[in-house]
């Protein structure tokens, strides 16, 4: 691994610290400190998506800045914005406008600093390096994110509040430091294609880009339908100790890093497409499973739900990497920041419209058979549904390598069963034309795939 590889990885694992405060159960329990409710924490939720919406016009700024790593830090440093929060538990000010414009600020610059990475990193990472680079570095960050999340819920259970939270916050702008640190000494190699708005309408004309772009909304939409209420209804509706989230988080995690590699290797050899419909279906499963999240299942249910959670968000978070980078004819940032604005559109109508929907249906109760079923379940229930119909829309996009799900798992049972199975690699569909290239014939053995 070279020295950029290494640093990358290091800087991504402190960078972890910021996105473990603003994402999920942390941030939940931070927000009901400050007092929110389901419309306020379905909005501040949306942001990291709505943000992304800024993407579009990183291209033009890092054709006139030229230099990405510095601009990388730039907007990384703003994360340092958080101890406003700090000095308003201090004073014993629980505004929600406080967390909620800190918040805003801090993450519409963390939005124009993922274009900048990306654009940065794909120059940096060979492409036939790039699924078993990011499976190693999802793995090493996965491993910080068990005992960062462990480290921060025990915080907030065990030490008395305000200082909680702000032992947690002050911590997170250590590692912000820390990460900006770890930038120095990596490279910033020149810049191989100029994002400029004049590209906007190559990216546009390319019908098979568009419909990755159109995917990725549709599936951050219905994602931030729901995505801040699983950990509301825990803390919230079943009052679940914040340590024992920690621990169906660490076997989430430790799944993970044992499924980052296999997926990541898959990934090289059948397309990330492959990996990410696959993930998908698996992740459809989990939201059903939160129909035992009551004061009786809840143990069941939230071990359940690690133990899938962390095999399928794994392809997915890696899949969602890479997949860019495979659709677009060629590495621009342009191409990111298309992708990403649809993404941050698409989570803004589901952040918005689903702290509304949360609300109207954690209002309800049902009792079948002495067995409560929370309203906002039911809600959970529908989200299943609505993955499940991303499947189809990933689907129709091309890449350069995509082997279906269905051989894919129908060779993997004829080898557990023995039997003679198809050439899995006969199935794999070169999707774009683009890539193709006359190979030079190598008078040599055929080496089966088996």
């Amino acid at each position: 691994m070279t020295k950029n590889e290494s640093l990358l990885i290091v800087e991504g694992i402190f960078s972890n610290f910021y996105f473990i405060l603003t994402q999920g159960v942390v941030f939940t329990s931070i927000a009901l400190f400050f007092n929110f409710n389901e419309v306020l924490l379905g909005i501040t939720a949306a942001f990291p998506m709505v943000f992304q919406l800024l993407q579009i016009v990183t291209p033009s700024i890092i054709e006139k800045f030229k230099r990405r790593k510095r601009l990388l830090m730039l907007f990384n440093s703003f994360k340092l914005l958080w101890f406003v929060v700090v000095i308003s538990i201090m004073l014993g000010k629980k505004s929600p406008m406080i967390l909620i414009i800190t918040f805003a600020v801090s993450q519409a610059f963390t939005s124009l600093a993922g274009n900048t990475w990306s654009s940065l990193v794909s120059d940096i990472i060979p492409s036939e390096k790039r699924g078993r680079y990011f499976g190693i570095r999802s793995v090493l960050i996965s491993f910080s994110t068990l005992l960062i999340f462990y480290l921060f819920s025990y915080i907030i259970d065990n030490v008395p509040e305000p200082y909680n939270y702000i032992y947690v916050i002050s911590i997170t702008l250590i590692g912000t430091i820390l990460g900006l640190i770890s930038l120095i000494p990596v490279d910033d190699p020149p810049l191989k294609t100029l994002g400029t708005i004049s590209e906007l309408k190559e990216v546009f004309s390319e019908k098979n880009f568009l419909k990755l772009a159109f995917a990725n909304m549709y599936w951050n939409f219905i994602l931030l339908l729901t995505a801040p209420f699983f950990s509301y209804h825990q803390l919230k509706n079943l009052h679940i100790p914040m340590t024992y989230i920690s621990y169906a988080t660490i076997v989430m995690t430790l799944i993970s890093m044992l499924f980052y590699f296999i997926w990541g290797k898959m990934s090289d050899k059948l397309g990330n497409k492959t990996v990410m419909i696959s993930g998908i279906l698996i992740v459809s499963f989990t939201p059903f499973i939160w129909i035992l999240m009551n004061e009786k299942y809840w143990p069941f249910a939230m071990g359940l739900d690690a133990v899938i959670s962390g095999i399928g968000w794994a392809a997915i978070n890696l899949s969602l990497l890479i997949l860019p980078m495979e659709a677009a004819k060629r590495i621009s940032p342009m191409y990111f920041a298309v992708f990403g604005f649809f993404g941050g559109l698409g989570g803004l109508i589901g952040s918005i419209s689903g702290g509304y929907f949360a609300a109207i249906f954690n209002k309800y109760n049902f009792y079948i058979n002495n067995y409560h079923i929370f309203g906002i379940q039911i809600y959970f229930v529908i989200e299943g549904i609505l993955r499940l119909l991303a499947i189809p829309i990933f689907a129709s996009v091309k890449t350069q390598k995509y082997v279906s799900p269905t051989i894919f798992v129908f060779n993997v049972l004829n080898v557990i069963s023995r039997r003679p199975t198809q050439k899995i690699y006969e199935n794999a569909k070169i999707e774009s034309a683009y890539i193709l290239k006359k190979v030079p014939l190598k008078k040599e053995r055929v080496k089966r795939w088996w």
